[in-house]
């Protein structure tokens, strides 16, 4: 093995903070590794990464060191830093700079001092390697999440670094860009030998790729080895349960499995095979859809930013009341523009969007807040205080809450935001961003909850929490409507879900229906027991029945 980043002892601790966010540090990565680091929303995932460049080293009090190549990080110069480490962030649309394709791959070039016709050389060979030939000269505000991402990925892998980072970097995408994604990734560390360190909290798209899971728990490594191995020992925490893949969560029951435990939905495939193991289903088969009354309706609803092409196109909705209906397409589909059309905050060209007899965006503004609460997926766009406790309690007074201090305690410590409410919001973790965004929006109380991307950002374990809250919620009232990526979320604690494509909503359906008739836009239990179990769609709902011989006992 030949060490390619040494970690020795890092302490970190932001300004003003006396907890460090990573203690005690130690690690080694080795030239052509594929790392895969897990943990909690706060864990210092983030802060751990942004260590091993040098340009996104965070400003606080540092003990230890970070080397690469034996040699202090900070002591590379920006043009070796540029050309050995390489950065893809979670938000594909932060990182562009230009305004074509192929201005932002020649970028980075330029910015290395390459000649022209090598410029020229590596950007034709590259957008070959990477299929991005034909979108070359589309400007950047035309690509979808995906393409864009893919773009990022680019002009990083264009300056051929030796390591590339990445932070959570399908957080944003839909289940096919994002399969697309770590396919790539995947080509790049095979066939280029390039070093991958990556932040993720869905494993089950990720983890079979990789040779390392580094596992952070209490600011600390708590795991570093065999992804499969690492499974075996989270399935036994209280929190690090709702980390392990749904795959593998159904084969923990089979301890004849537990050497080699099946991570994505074709191992698992080749495991049942392999064992002849039998499943049956273990869930009500009529799903209750008892809803009448309307609560928000649309009506030829249609948008269209440029006035060429509608995003919106002669769409019709009829929300109940008492529901939670979960909305998931592809990135660029135009969930977000219908959901803030919706929520009151857009105008459609055409169409009216009526809360309980109202148009929404003729409604007098307080009284649309006090009655519609909106969760933009960008939760930065909402806040503008300095602290917390201070963004909670601006929302509170706007609202005109009765009693504004008592329920802003309750809604901290719901939310578990203690630890941070003197904290900036903007110095926040993504996931502790969001929870934050979620407490402004419950605030209110609403009759309806809007919430678009609610669990961007958050391990599966405050996605669990979320889940329950929102349940909780849900059944004291609160109609609740979601855009969302997260197909597992909205299996979960859906009551209906449709699918967005060509401006328009396809067919509402009971949400076991939805998952279970879907064949992409699905959940990884159904791929992998749709022959056995068709109905299926979470580990909960199937039980092993059946387990066969071991393939190597003749």
């Amino acid at each position: 093995m030949h060490e390619l980043i040494k970690v020795d002892h890092l302490t970190f601790a932001y300004p003003d903070q006396t907890t460090p966010v990573i203690d005690g540090v130690d690690l080694v990565i080795n030239r052509g590794d594929f790392v895969v680091i897990a943990g909690a929303t706060g864990s210092g995932k983030t802060t751990l990464v942004n260590h091993f460049k040098k340009e996104l080293a965070p400003n606080g009090q540092r003990q230890g060191k970070v080397l690469i190549h034996q040699q202090p990080i900070s002591d590379l110069s920006k043009l070796e830093s540029a050309k050995t480490v390489g950065y893809v962030g979670q938000n594909p649309a932060t990182q562009p700079i230009m305004p074509t394709v192929i201005d932002e791959l020649a970028f980075s070039l330029e910015n290395v001092g390459e000649p022209s016709a090598e410029i020229e050389r590596r950007i034709a060979e590259l957008a070959n390697y990477l299929g991005l030939d034909q979108l070359l000269h589309q400007p950047i505000e035309a690509l979808s999440g995906g393409q864009l991402q893919l773009v990022n990925l680019a002009s990083v892998l264009i300056l051929r670094p030796e390591v590339i980072l990445l932070d959570e970097p399908t957080a944003q995408l839909d289940p096919l860009s994002t399969q697309h994604f770590f396919e790539v990734l995947a080509r790049i560390h095979d066939e280029l030998g390039i070093t991958i360190v990556l932040t993720e909290h869905n494993l089950g798209s990720v983890l079979a790729l990789a040779n390392r899971l580094i596992l952070l728990q209490n600011h600390q490594i708590a795991y570093d080895g065999q992804p499969r191995f690492g499974l075996t020992k989270m399935v036994d925490d209280s929190k690090l349960k709702y980390f392990v893949p749904q795959v593998s969560q159904i084969f923990l029951g089979t301890d004849s499995h537990l050497d080699n435990l099946p991570i994505s939905v074709a191992e698992g495939q080749a495991a049942i095979r392999d064992w002849k193991l039998r499943f049956n289903g273990d869930f009500e088969q009529n799903e209750q859809t008892d809803l009448t009354a309307s609560i928000l309706t649309a009506t030829d609803l249609t948008f269209s930013f440029d006035h060429q092409q509608n995003v919106i196109d002669h769409l019709d909705l009829d929300l109940k009341a008492g529901d939670w209906l979960s909305i998931v397409g592809k990135n660029g589909s135009g969930k977000s523009t219908l959901l803030s059309i919706l929520a009151g905050l857009r105008v459609p060209q055409h169409g009216k969007a009526k809360y309980d007899g109202q148009v929404v965006w003729k409604m007098a503004t307080l009284k649309r807040n006090q009655r519609i609460s909106f969760l933009s997926q960008t939760p930065t766009l909402q806040f503008g205080a300095s602290t917390v406790g201070e963004e909670l309690t601006r929302q509170a007074q706007a609202l005109q809450l009765d009693f504004p201090d008592k329920q802003v305690k309750m809604m901290i410590d719901r939310l578990n935001l203690t630890s941070v409410i003197n904290q900036s919001p903007f110095d926040l973790s993504g996931g502790q961003q969001q929870l934050l965004g979620v407490a402004l929006a419950l605030l209110a109380e609403p009759d309806l909850l809007i919430l678009d991307e609610p669990t961007k950002g958050l391990d599966p374990y405050t996605k669990h929490f979320l889940g329950r809250l929102l349940h909780e919620i849900n059944a004291n009232g609160t109609t609740i409507l979601v855009a969302s990526h997260d197909m597992a979320f909205c299996a979960t604690n859906s009551k209906h879900c449709a699918f967005m494509f060509d401006g328009h909503l396809n067919t509402v359906l009971p949400t076991r229906a939805f998952f279970a008739d879907n064949f992409f836009f699905t959940t990884p239990v159904n791929r992998l027991l749709r022959n056995q179990v068709p109905q299926a769609i979470l580990p909960r709902d199937v039980k092993l029945v059946s387990e066969g011989t071991s393939p190597d006992v003749q």
